[in-house]
Protein backbone atom coordinates (compact mmCIF):
# COMPACT_ATOMS: atom_id res chain seq x y z
CA UNK A 1 0.00 0.00 0.00
CA UNK A 2 1.17 3.66 -1.01
CA UNK A 3 0.02 6.37 1.42
CA UNK A 4 1.10 9.83 0.28
CA UNK A 5 -1.15 11.86 2.43
CA UNK A 6 -3.35 11.29 5.43
CA UNK A 7 -6.41 12.60 7.39
CA UNK A 8 -5.12 14.21 10.47
CA UNK A 9 -7.05 12.99 14.16
CA UNK A 10 -4.75 14.54 16.78
CA UNK A 11 -6.37 17.10 18.59
CA UNK A 12 -4.45 17.14 21.90
CA UNK A 13 -3.07 20.38 21.37
CA UNK A 14 -7.00 21.98 20.05
CA UNK A 15 -8.45 24.34 22.39
CA UNK A 16 -12.33 23.13 23.38
CA UNK A 17 -14.57 25.30 21.08
CA UNK A 18 -11.78 24.52 18.02
CA UNK A 19 -12.51 21.05 18.65
CA UNK A 20 -16.28 21.42 18.34
CA UNK A 21 -15.99 23.18 15.02
CA UNK A 22 -13.71 20.35 14.21
CA UNK A 23 -16.16 17.83 15.33
CA UNK A 24 -18.84 19.46 13.37
CA UNK A 25 -17.01 19.83 10.22
CA UNK A 26 -16.15 16.53 9.95
CA UNK A 27 -20.16 15.79 10.65
CA UNK A 28 -21.42 17.40 8.12
CA UNK A 29 -19.09 16.66 5.81
CA UNK A 30 -19.06 12.63 5.90
CA UNK A 31 -23.12 13.20 6.15
CA UNK A 32 -24.30 11.22 2.80
CA UNK A 33 -20.72 11.28 1.61
CA UNK A 34 -20.36 8.61 -1.03
CA UNK A 35 -16.67 8.44 -0.73
CA UNK A 36 -17.29 6.87 3.05
CA UNK A 37 -20.74 4.51 2.38
CA UNK A 38 -19.76 2.14 5.90
CA UNK A 39 -17.88 4.83 8.46
CA UNK A 40 -16.03 2.81 10.98
CA UNK A 41 -17.20 3.83 14.36
CA UNK A 42 -20.59 5.24 12.81
CA UNK A 43 -21.40 8.58 12.10
CA UNK A 44 -24.19 8.25 14.78
CA UNK A 45 -21.41 7.38 17.24
CA UNK A 46 -19.50 11.04 16.43
CA UNK A 47 -23.20 12.70 16.60
CA UNK A 48 -23.79 11.11 20.53
CA UNK A 49 -20.00 12.25 21.67
CA UNK A 50 -20.18 15.71 20.05
CA UNK A 51 -23.29 16.48 21.50
CA UNK A 52 -21.91 15.20 25.04
CA UNK A 53 -19.36 17.28 24.81
CA UNK A 54 -21.16 20.31 24.00
CA UNK A 55 -23.26 20.08 26.65
CA UNK A 56 -20.48 19.05 29.29
CA UNK A 57 -18.34 21.93 28.15
CA UNK A 58 -21.42 24.12 28.92
CA UNK A 59 -22.05 22.97 32.16
CA UNK A 60 -18.67 23.42 32.90
CA UNK A 61 -18.20 26.80 31.90
CA UNK A 62 -21.00 28.00 33.66
CA UNK A 63 -20.73 26.23 37.09
CA UNK A 64 -16.67 25.75 37.29
CA UNK A 65 -16.66 23.01 39.85
CA UNK A 66 -13.21 20.70 39.70
CA UNK A 67 -15.78 17.81 39.14
CA UNK A 68 -18.07 19.79 35.79
CA UNK A 69 -14.27 20.42 34.40
CA UNK A 70 -13.13 16.57 34.80
CA UNK A 71 -16.22 15.65 33.32
CA UNK A 72 -16.24 17.65 30.70
CA UNK A 73 -12.80 16.35 30.27
CA UNK A 74 -13.40 13.09 30.23
CA UNK A 75 -15.93 13.65 27.28
CA UNK A 76 -13.38 15.39 25.32
CA UNK A 77 -11.12 12.41 25.61
CA UNK A 78 -13.79 10.02 24.28
CA UNK A 79 -14.62 12.84 21.16
CA UNK A 80 -11.16 12.75 20.63
CA UNK A 81 -10.37 8.95 20.03
CA UNK A 82 -13.83 9.12 17.71
CA UNK A 83 -12.68 11.38 15.37
CA UNK A 84 -9.23 9.43 15.48
CA UNK A 85 -10.91 6.25 14.55
CA UNK A 86 -12.66 8.24 11.92
CA UNK A 87 -9.69 9.85 10.47
CA UNK A 88 -7.48 6.30 10.31
CA UNK A 89 -10.53 5.02 8.63
CA UNK A 90 -10.81 8.09 6.19
CA UNK A 91 -7.17 7.62 5.44
CA UNK A 92 -7.72 4.16 4.69
CA UNK A 93 -10.07 4.00 2.16
CA UNK A 94 -9.15 7.04 0.81
CA UNK A 95 -5.83 5.06 -0.33
CA UNK A 96 -3.66 8.78 -0.91
CA UNK A 97 -6.81 10.14 -3.01
CA UNK A 98 -6.55 13.91 -2.29
CA UNK A 99 -10.10 14.67 -3.60
CA UNK A 100 -11.57 11.64 -1.09
CA UNK A 101 -9.57 13.26 1.90
CA UNK A 102 -10.83 16.45 1.29
CA UNK A 103 -14.00 15.55 0.81
CA UNK A 104 -14.20 13.93 4.51
CA UNK A 105 -13.61 17.34 6.22
CA UNK A 106 -10.77 16.53 8.29
CA UNK A 107 -7.29 18.38 8.15
CA UNK A 108 -4.65 16.84 5.36
CA UNK A 109 -1.22 15.77 6.20
CA UNK A 110 1.29 17.56 4.17
CA UNK A 111 3.77 15.65 1.51
CA UNK A 112 6.83 13.83 3.24
CA UNK A 113 9.73 16.86 3.18
CA UNK A 114 12.15 14.28 2.73
CA UNK A 115 12.42 11.94 -0.69
CA UNK A 116 13.65 9.08 1.61
CA UNK A 117 11.57 6.35 2.80
CA UNK A 118 11.28 6.03 7.03
CA UNK A 119 14.16 4.68 9.07
CA UNK A 120 14.06 1.46 10.87
CA UNK A 121 11.71 1.54 13.79
CA UNK A 122 13.07 1.53 16.90
CA UNK A 123 12.46 1.25 21.06
CA UNK A 124 9.97 -1.74 20.30
CA UNK A 125 8.57 -3.30 23.42
CA UNK A 126 5.74 -5.78 23.76
CA UNK A 127 4.28 -6.43 27.43
CA UNK A 128 0.95 -8.07 28.48
CA UNK A 129 -2.30 -6.64 28.04
CA UNK A 130 -5.05 -5.27 30.23
CA UNK A 131 -6.98 -9.13 30.12
CA UNK A 132 -5.50 -12.10 29.20
CA UNK A 133 -5.36 -13.39 25.93
CA UNK A 134 -3.75 -9.91 24.74
CA UNK A 135 -0.41 -8.18 24.13
CA UNK A 136 0.29 -4.75 24.05
CA UNK A 137 2.89 -3.25 21.48
CA UNK A 138 4.46 0.01 21.73
CA UNK A 139 7.34 1.72 19.72
CA UNK A 140 9.15 4.62 18.83
CA UNK A 141 7.23 7.34 16.95
CA UNK A 142 8.66 7.96 13.08
CA UNK A 143 8.50 11.75 12.22
CA UNK A 144 7.90 10.89 8.71
CA UNK A 145 5.63 8.06 8.70
CA UNK A 146 2.25 8.39 8.26
CA UNK A 147 1.35 4.36 9.09
CA UNK A 148 2.64 1.35 10.13
CA UNK A 149 2.16 -2.43 9.64
CA UNK A 150 3.30 -4.97 11.93
CA UNK A 151 2.89 -8.90 12.15
CA UNK A 152 3.69 -11.64 14.86
CA UNK A 153 5.03 -15.50 14.44
CA UNK A 154 5.25 -18.22 16.99
CA UNK A 155 6.14 -20.58 14.99
CA UNK A 156 9.17 -21.38 12.56
CA UNK A 157 9.47 -23.13 9.10
CA UNK A 158 11.63 -26.06 8.47
CA UNK A 159 14.53 -23.31 7.73
CA UNK A 160 13.91 -22.11 10.79
CA UNK A 161 12.77 -18.97 9.74
CA UNK A 162 9.92 -17.32 11.52
CA UNK A 163 6.29 -17.81 9.86
CA UNK A 164 5.00 -14.59 10.51
CA UNK A 165 1.19 -13.37 10.01
CA UNK A 166 -0.33 -10.35 7.55
CA UNK A 167 1.24 -7.42 8.25
CA UNK A 168 -1.61 -4.91 10.60
CA UNK A 169 -2.14 -1.72 9.70
CA UNK A 170 -1.93 1.01 12.59
CA UNK A 171 -1.73 4.74 12.87
CA UNK A 172 -0.43 4.54 16.21
CA UNK A 173 2.84 4.09 18.03
CA UNK A 174 1.78 3.27 21.42
CA UNK A 175 -0.52 0.62 22.62
CA UNK A 176 -1.58 -1.35 20.13
CA UNK A 177 -3.72 -4.49 21.32
CA UNK A 178 -2.56 -8.01 19.41
CA UNK A 179 -4.99 -10.45 20.58
CA UNK A 180 -5.61 -13.46 20.72
CA UNK A 181 -2.27 -14.83 22.02
CA UNK A 182 -2.36 -18.18 24.14
CA UNK A 183 -0.66 -16.97 27.47
CA UNK A 184 2.72 -18.83 27.96
CA UNK A 185 3.68 -19.56 24.83
CA UNK A 186 6.40 -17.13 22.91
CA UNK A 187 5.58 -14.74 20.49
CA UNK A 188 7.86 -12.35 17.61
CA UNK A 189 6.58 -9.56 16.39
CA UNK A 190 8.29 -6.70 13.74
CA UNK A 191 7.30 -3.25 12.53
CA UNK A 192 8.04 -0.99 9.89
CA UNK A 193 6.97 2.48 8.60
CA UNK A 194 5.43 3.64 5.59
CA UNK A 195 5.00 7.36 3.82
CA UNK A 196 4.64 8.32 0.60
CA UNK A 197 8.10 7.17 -0.43
CA UNK A 198 7.33 3.93 0.38
CA UNK A 199 7.94 1.34 3.12
CA UNK A 200 10.94 0.87 6.34
CA UNK A 201 13.14 -2.23 6.40
CA UNK A 202 11.50 -4.67 8.99
CA UNK A 203 12.91 -4.00 12.47
CA UNK A 204 14.47 -6.25 14.24
CA UNK A 205 12.16 -9.32 16.10
CA UNK A 206 10.84 -8.42 19.29
CA UNK A 207 9.54 -11.78 21.49
CA UNK A 208 7.77 -11.43 24.91
CA UNK A 209 5.82 -14.70 26.46
CA UNK A 210 2.04 -13.37 27.62
CA UNK A 211 1.23 -14.51 30.86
Amino acid sequence: MFIKQQALGGFRSVKDDELLVRGSTVLQALTDNAHFPDLVPPLADLVTHLQDFQDKLSIARRRGSPQDTAIKNDSRKVLEATLKQLAFHVTMVSDGVLQKLLSSGFEVSDYPRSGDVPDVITGIFLRDGRQSGQMRLDFNKQATALLYEYCMAHERDEAGDHQWSEPVTTSSSRQNILAPVIPFRRYFVRVRAINGYGKSDWSEAISHIPR
